[in-house]
């Protein structure tokens, strides 16, 4: 498994379907290290048999999103055109097939749409700031790994 970061074109995101990475939208990559924390857990739960779904790929989504609803980490995935994502990949040999092209990692996340993801409070902000923003989601990850659910 390894984490990066890079560009991605999908023609139909309907028909996108891939079991061996896991791509997440930039707009909600506040750190790769949060990237990998999260798909770690979903891989250690996984062995475990500790499963939400049937996929793996789809399994690390979930983690990262804190929530056991497929349709709502969703929400964090590609869209169709030009996608900047962080990637974790589970079979590197197979990442040619789709176009996938690594680049330097910029964080470029929204802010607003971050917080309103995970539900972080105003006074979660104001307590630790918002460069502090991605533990704050590596907390709603740990939880979620914790217990199964994240209260939003």
């Amino acid at each position: 498994m390894r984490v990066t970061f890079g560009e991605l074109v999908v023609d139909d995101v309907s028909s996108f379907k891939v079991d061996y990475a896991t791509f997440i939208n930039s707009k909600y990559v506040v750190s790769l290290d949060v990237v990998e924390y999260a798909a770690k857990k979903a891989v250690e739960n996984w062995n475990r048999g500790r499963r939400i779904s049937r996929s793996l790929s789809i399994e690390i989504l979930l983690y990262y999103a804190a929530t056991r609803q497929i349709k709502d980490a969703l929400k964090l995935g590609i869209a169709e055109g030009k996608n900047r994502v962080a990637a974790v990949i589970l079979d590197e040999s197979r990442m040619a097939e789709i176009g996938f092209t690594e680049t330097e990692f910029r964080p470029e996340y929204d802010v607003d749409s971050v917080i309103e993801f995970y539900g972080i409070t105003d006074d979660e902000i104001e307590i630790t700031g918002v460069e502090k923003l991605p533990l704050l989601v590596k907390e709603r990850i740990a939880l979620f790994s914790a217990f199964g659910d994240v209260a939003k």
